[in-house]
C-alpha cells in the first residue's frame, strides 16, 4: 500500500526528514521518495494492518474524495502531521492530432 506522510512544518528540514525515514523503516514502512513537506512510502499488508488496525483494502482508498487519514504511530507523532493512502496516479494520454 502506497502512503503519504505529511511532515509537521517545524520538521521540514533534511535532518528531520532523515530521522522520520529511519523511524518509519523501524516500523516496517519503506520510504520511496521525499519532498519538502511529504515522504512517500510503502507498507506491506501485514505491516499496514499492524500499524493502522485496518485491512489495506485498496478500493476503500482508491478515490481521493473518500480518502481517509490513518492514525499516526506514536513514534512518529512529533514529526508527522498525518498519514494517508496515496491516491492512484491517473495517466493522461496525448490527444490524437
Amino acid at each position: 500500500m502506497k502512503l503519504q506522510l505529511l511532515v509537521h512544518p517545524q520538521h521540514r528540514s533534511s535532518e528531520a526528514i532523515a530521522t522520520i525515514k529511519q523511524i518509519a523503516q523501524r516500523l516496517g514502512i519503506v520510504p520511496t521518495a521525499e519532498g519538502a513537506a511529504t515522504i512517500s512510502a510503502e507498507a506491506d499488508p501485514a505491516t499496514f494492518q499492524a500499524l493502522f488496525g485496518t485491512s489495506p483494502d485498496e478500493q476503500l482508498f482508491a478515490n481521493p474524495v473518500t480518502n481517509q487519514t490513518l492514525p499516526v504511530p506514536e513514534s512518529l507523532k512529533d514529526y508527522v502531521q498525518s498519514i494517508s493512502v496515496a491516491p492512484r496516479h491517473i495517466y493522461m494520454n496525448k490527444p490524437a492530432i
